[in-house]
């Protein structure tokens, strides 16, 4: 794969790679941090770091990697391949020696003809090899490269105005020759900025001409490249100047030319309701500019195909929604996204009973939020449940900063039930909860069966007991990791809980870490009665091992049976996506009333 895409994967969910043996990348420089991010996730993993242009086929050089802590701010781009020959040469094609920079050219088997019906670049690339036998030609790359004491080779950058983004190759003229042919511009030019590390993009800077509105320049002559050039190579930015900078021999100035203020692009109107400022946030965070009003245009910040890629993927973990890359270029904006999610989410985010899915013929399923109150992240069953169930889901008082949070487990439960019993007065019920939620959605079990009230199935995912210690290992560690607990001092939050309590707007955020400190609060102090009926315990057969083993532990809450079933993933992934629906999967035939649940 692309070493754009790599990054944007071992951003998004490194644990993707899990069960790979090998992943190739290359095509532009592959981020260190990328690597080391990836290696560390999955230690299994060799990930070869390949080099090759076009020109070559398929690649010159690779070289394996398998140790994070030994890759340095730059991984090598390897040694050549069979049937390859490279050679660092100055420039009177002479050899250079070791840690010294020169231009790289590739001879070999591989190598291309060259260009067709182009005779003079062909000449001016493909050139005579005089380390070869008569005839033979190498090719020209144009990078800048420099051998390594132990044999590989380490890539620096380009002799030419040629660039690579997102793994396409650059010629900054081109791209200059279509910005300078708008008729409202003087002068210009194109150059690739890397403010961001690792996230590079083409800016074109432009001189107005006379009679041309500067403050209209940017998006018309984005419009008119639009048109004309590929979308890879379409400006991120444009930046108008009253001139462009120059240097003492009147050429142009590249490091004077400033940085784009994508932030300026912004139309001022903000967010209205908290689904407009988590996303303001996320797309203000993935842009890396401060501000994102509602009605801005993502691609028009500075957005392009990876950054899109890395958008959607922050949305999927937060809200829990399917959303396509299609989708968000159908409607790049903050507002846009709201009104094309509204089918998923088209509610108060904050209300203590979530809608996910309002309508069937069967018995409800009602989940219970984890540690942090908010049970967005078990929107995907509206599509893992398949059988016509209703699903809601059970959010924490108190998110709206506003209402008394509970005293005890027992009374939070209390309010639950009456939340369930508003919209469905008689069971049968099921009930579902992570974490904390488990312990929550036990309670509920336990009470309504002393109302009266059928309880058709109880699933817990992975809830911890107080009772149960933690077996520490060599490292020391003993904290249990079965409780989305407080970030003051308390157990860590699952990854997914974690980055969304980070990214809630600052009064939510401010909610939310109140609700998770009473939460912990209430779940040490609470004492379990006992349901009478089965329970499906889903375990995580990587969490840290606990005496007596939860699923042991839970028995005592039983009077029945406890089924468990054992999912390949810790405590903190289980409320994720791919994790969530294999719960769910392997729980339903398990629960007894009316036959599985599918």
């Amino acid at each position: 794969m692309t070493a754009g895409l790599f990054r944007a994967i071992a951003e998004v969910e490194p644990a993707a790679f899990a069960g790979a043996r090998h992943v190739l990348t290359g095509g532009d420089v592959v981020s260190a941090t990328s690597i080391r991010r990836v290696l560390e996730v999955c230690p299994d993993l060799t990930v070869i770091n390949s080099y090759g242009p076009t020109e070559i086929t398929l690649c010159a050089t690779q070289t394996a990697l398998t140790d994070p802590d030994a890759i340095g701010s730059a991984p090598p781009i390897g040694r050549p391949m069979d049937n390859t020959r490279v050679y660092v040469l100055d420039a009177s094609l002479q050899p250079v020696v070791p840690g010294v920079a020169g231009e790289l050219y590739i001879a070999g088997t591989g190598l291309a003809r060259g260009y067709l019906d182009r005779p003079g670049l062909t000449a001016e690339r493909f050139v005579a090899c005089p380390f070869g036998e008569p005839g033979e030609r190498m090719y020209r790359t144009g990078d800048l490269v420099r051998w390594q004491a132990d044999g590989n080779l380490e890539f620096i950058g380009r002799t030419d105005d040629q660039v690579k983004i997102r793994g396409f190759r650059i010629e900054l003229g081109e791209v200059e020759s279509v910005v300078a042919a708008y008729r409202g511009v003087a002068r210009a030019a194109v150059i690739v900025r890397e403010d961001t590390p690792g996230d590079k993009r083409l800016v074109a800077y432009a001189v107005p001409a006379p009679g041309q509105d500067g403050q209209e320049l940017p998006s018309a002559l984005r419009a008119f490249a639009v048109e004309r050039l590929p979308e890879y190579m379409v400006p991120a930015a444009v930046v108008v100047l009253d001139a462009l900078p120059l240097t003492v021999n009147a050429k142009l100035d590249r490091r004077a030319l400033p940085a784009p203020d994508y932030a300026a692009v912004s139309t001022g109107r903000g967010p209205s309701t908290v689904e407009e400022e988590l996303l303001c946030t996320v797309f203000a965070d993935v842009l890396g500019v401060e501000q994102v009003g509602v009605d801005d245009n993502f691609f028009e910040l500075g957005g392009h195909s990876l950054l899109a890629t890395r958008l959607v993927g922050r949305i999927r973990t937060l809200l829990g929604v399917e959303l396509g890359i299609r989708t968000l270029f159908e409607a790049p904006t903050v507002a846009g996204l709201v009104d094309a999610l509204s089918g998923q989410t088209g509610q108060d985010a904050l209300s203590e009973l979530l809608v996910i899915r309002d309508h069937g013929e069967k018995p409800p399923v009602f989940c219970i939020h984890p540690g942090t109150g908010m049970s967005w992240c078990y929107m995907p069953l509206a599509r893992y449940v398949t059988d016509p169930h209703p699903i809601y889901g059970i959010q924490a008082r108190g998110l709206d900063g506003g209402t008394a949070l509970p005293r005890t487990l027992k009374e939070m439960a209390a309010q639950y039930i009456a939340h369930m019993r508003a919209v469905r007065p008689e069971g049968p019920y099921y009930l579902l909860g992570w974490s904390f939620g488990g312990v929550v959605a036990h309670e509920m079990a336990v009470q309504l069966q002393e109302l009266g009230q059928e309880v058709a199935g109880l699933v817990l995912l992975d809830p911890h007991l107080a009772e149960c210690r933690p077996v520490r290992t060599g490292d020391g560690a003993g904290s249990p990791d079965g409780w989305a607990g407080s970030p003051d001092g308390g157990a860590a939050l699952p990854p997914d809980e974690e980055q969304l309590a980070r990214e809630l707007p600052a009064t939510l955020r401010a909610n939310v870490h109140r609700i998770i400190e009473n939460n912990q609060l209430l779940d040490e102090g609470h004492d379990p009665g006992t349901y009478e009926g089965d329970i499906v315990f889903v375990s995580s057969r990587n969490g840290r091992a606990t005496t007596p083993p939860l699923a042991e532990a839970w028995k005592k809450y039983s009077s029945a049976e406890v089924r468990e079933v054992a999912l390949d993933c810790d405590h903190q992934r289980m409320g994720q996506l791919a994790n969530l629906e294999l719960a769910w999967k392997s729980a339903a035939p398990l629960l007894a009333h009316g036959g599985p649940v599918d």
